[in-house]
């Protein structure tokens, strides 16, 4: 019972451990670290495009901990391979040459030290849609480099299959990121359970332990039978020892 008891509260220890972490939200296998966006961005019919685009890139920007490439001081870009460098206010740094699809130079939203990054914040990704042809390019460009590339869209996002090929291709992945309203990430939903659930653990099991406890006590020695042969030993021994002295004593007495 003592192991099972023991075990219990080590259970408990290790769920409620867990579940604060994922609850916390910084251990996601993408540059950010996160599951999720750490605010709401704007999203269609709350503003025009661009709007929409920009807040999105603003958020990210806070969780990548990075500057935006569009600054005067990144500009940083893939370049197309056989044309004339873009000029300086376009781009102040050509990153790599690579045969890009429809364009002289690609800038991507961010730029790591080791990975590059782009923000869709967008209703859907289809082939139809020229971004198809953008991160075509960013995904030749990345594996010139020999970085991962990233993408982070709405948790909600239609997306093409071939997207996630293309971007996978570079080690990198399409990440689910930009919260919607009512959104509710499954994952946190599970965490909260296993706090709930490992907090009452360690409840069931403090309680076992206290009362174990108490129930624990010492039991007194059992008293001697009349007929137990110790007893009669002892009985016998007295007795022998008393008549030994009775008879030193008569013996003292006498003249």
């Amino acid at each position: 019972m003592k192991k099972l008891r023991w075990s219990m509260l080590l259970l408990s220890i290790i769920m409620i451990l867990v579940s604060v972490v994922l609850l916390l939200n910084f251990t996601a296998p993408n540059p950010t670290g996160r599951r999720y966006s750490s605010q709401t961005p704007l999203t269609s019919g709350q503003a025009n495009a661009g709007a929409i685009g920009l807040d999105a890139e603003r958020i990210l920007a806070v969780d990548l901990g990075l500057p935006r490439n569009d600054q005067s001081d990144q500009h940083q870009c893939f370049c197309s391979s056989g044309a004339v460098d873009p000029p300086l206010s376009e781009c102040r740094v050509c990153m790599s040459y690579a045969p890009l699809s429809t364009s002289a130079y690609r800038r991507p939203d961010f730029v790591g030290s080791n990975f590059i990054v782009e923000s869709k914040n967008a209703q859907n990704l289809l082939y139809t849609y020229r971004s198809f042809e953008q991160i075509t390019d960013y995904a030749i460009s990345a594996r010139e480099l020999g970085w991962p590339l990233w993408v982070y869209t709405r948790v909600n996002t239609t997306i093409d299959p071939g997207y996630y090929d293309l971007v996978a291709s570079t080690g990198g992945a399409i990440v689910p990121y930009f919260t919607v309203p009512g959104y509710a990430d499954p994952v946190d939903a599970a965490a909260t359970k296993g706090l709930l659930l490992g907090g009452l653990l360690l409840v069931v099991s403090g309680g076992w332990s206290l009362l174990a406890g108490r129930s624990r006590v010492v039991r007194p020695k059992p008293e001697r039978q009349p007929n137990d042969p110790l007893s009669n030993l002892e009985e016998h021994v007295r007795r022998s020892k008393d008549r030994a002295r009775r008879e030193i004593d008569t013996e003292d007495s006498r003249p």
